[in-house]
């Protein structure tokens, strides 16, 4: 019986659903959809920007082309002497030049630099040196998605001399204020395009040797004076790595995942011979006025000496003139040129290990960082980080001169007196810098003029030595 109920009831039910679908299928019923929230999915692929070319913000890929790298246009005098059978002594030939240059561009295969120097409109050398040339179209990085991925592909593409441009047989013994014009040959075509004119000051420094009561005149050395450099830094993010730097090749960035990049700061400087930078130096940073606490940094507050990798200039002067040289040892008077890299405990990008590392992007803003040792101020910088990038200097910004991709000209004060490593300082803001390029801004202009003085300029003789 209750079976027979049960199953009464289950047709019933049946027969109720038939009818109601029967009924509402004749209306729409809308439904409410629940929607499913949006995965952002992580791109691999690298955004390349596109620019003119000449942008100034430093963090922007730059395709420029037949541009100079001023920073790392060097030149350097070497002196050429023969051995003459007859004199049993070493002639003076002169000086010839050895160059390091950059040219920011696509360029064919073949194409090479010619560096003429000019005097008063008389050729005194040319040399013709061909180019090495790197092309991110043609790095082989790039034929791997996997690989493309680990590195920074956002360099200008360019040409450079291997190592030093130079030939021995170009030889001069001018001196004085010269003109370098740096000329573009195509490989293509062998067209030929002047692309910059740097200005140079050569010294011949002479020099003694032999019996000290009756010294005989040496060979005598050359050298290129570069005091208005003394006024220029720029600043570089690179890997921290020995070869690595603005100078050193390649320069291309390898930005290997969760790798930092460490800031160093680049300029000249003019030591007595054989005198170095402190072992142990500091530097003491604000923003915005606000002190940065470098006590969780990597390497806390230290700032390294790190070396440039390009040659130093430096011209000896030998004289036995005042009694005092006359016997014993000679007066050696030494002109040196070095470069100053100081490696900061600053950085850039992104290192999942460890998360203390003052970082220029969390901390936007006007920048003051000094550098010391033992309580001695050597060097002020200043710079302005806006988007994560430090603002190049006026004088770059303005395209007067040229750096290359993700370096920036920053501001620098050189302490009243010098620093205890300063053997010579001079003011030369009518040299202008990066080898004669004039001055164009009020800001650049007025770092030149506040160099201070220290020393004397060039050797002088002993009798004039004080």
């Amino acid at each position: 019986m209750r079976l027979i109920k049960t199953l009464n009831f289950i047709a019933i039910l049946i027969l109720l659903t038939a009818c109601t679908n029967s009924v509402f299928g004749q209306f729409r019923i809308k439904v409410p959809k629940i929607k499913k929230p949006k995965v952002e999915k992580t791109k691999h692929k690298q955004e390349v920007q596109k620019t003119d070319g000449n942008s100034a913000n430093t963090g922007t890929p730059s395709n420029r082309q037949m541009v100079m790298d001023d920073a790392y246009t060097f030149f350097n005098a070497e002196h050429k002497t023969n051995f003459a059978s007859s004199s049993r002594k070493d002639q003076d030939l002169g000086w010839y030049m050895k160059s390091r240059l950059r040219l920011m561009g696509t360029f064919p295969g073949r194409s090479a630099f010619r560096i003429a120097v000019v005097k008063n409109g008389k050729q005194l050398s040319s040399v013709r040196c061909e180019g090495v040339i790197k092309t991110k179209a043609k790095d082989d990085r790039i034929r791997s998605n996997v690989i493309r991925r680990e590195y920074l592909l956002d360099y200008d593409d360019y040409m450079e001399t291997n190592l030093q441009c130079f030939n021995k047989e170009e030889v001069s013994k001018e001196t004085g204020k010269m003109d370098v014009k740096v000329y573009f040959i195509n490989g293509d075509t062998d067209e030929e395009k002047l692309v910059r004119t740097y200005k140079i000051d050569v010294h011949r420094a002479t020099k003694v040797r032999g019996n000290a009561r009756k010294p005989q005149q040496d060979i005598p050395s050359y050298y290129i004076q570069r005091h208005a450099e003394t006024a220029v830094a720029f600043a570089y993010f690179d890997y921290g790595f020995r070869n690595a730097g603005y100078f050193r090749e390649p320069v291309e960035r390898s930005n290997y995942a969760g790798k930092l990049r460490t800031l160093r700061i680049y300029s000249t400087f003019s030591p007595k011979s054989g005198k170095y930078l402190p072992n142990r130096m500091f530097t003491r940073c604000t923003v915005n006025g606000q002190r940065i606490d470098f006590t969780n940094n990597l390497d806390r507050d230290n700032v390294q000496d790190a070396k440039s990798g390009r040659n130093d200039e430096v011209g000896t002067y030998i004289d036995r003139l005042i009694p005092k040289y006359q016997r014993g040892n000679p007066y050696v008077d030494k002109v040196v040129f070095r470069d100053l890299v100081l490696e900061m405990p600053i950085y850039t990008g992104e290192d999942k290990s460890t998360l203390d590392e003052v970082k220029v992007e969390d901390n936007p803003g006007n920048w003051e960082c000094k550098v010391i040792s033992n309580g001695e101020t050597l060097r002020i910088f200043r710079w302005k980080v806006t988007n994560g990038k430090i603002v190049p200097h006026a004088e770059q910004a303005s395209r007067n001169v040229n750096l290359f991709y993700d370096a920036a000209m920053i501001e620098m004060e050189i302490p009243n007196g010098g620093a205890s490593f300063d053997y010579r300082l001079t003011p030369m803001p009518e040299m202008g810098l990066f080898y004669g390029v004039p001055w164009k801004t009020a800001e650049g202009k007025a770092m030149a003029k506040r160099v201070p003085k220290v020393g004397n300029p060039f050797h002088v003789p002993s009798n004039r030595a004080k």
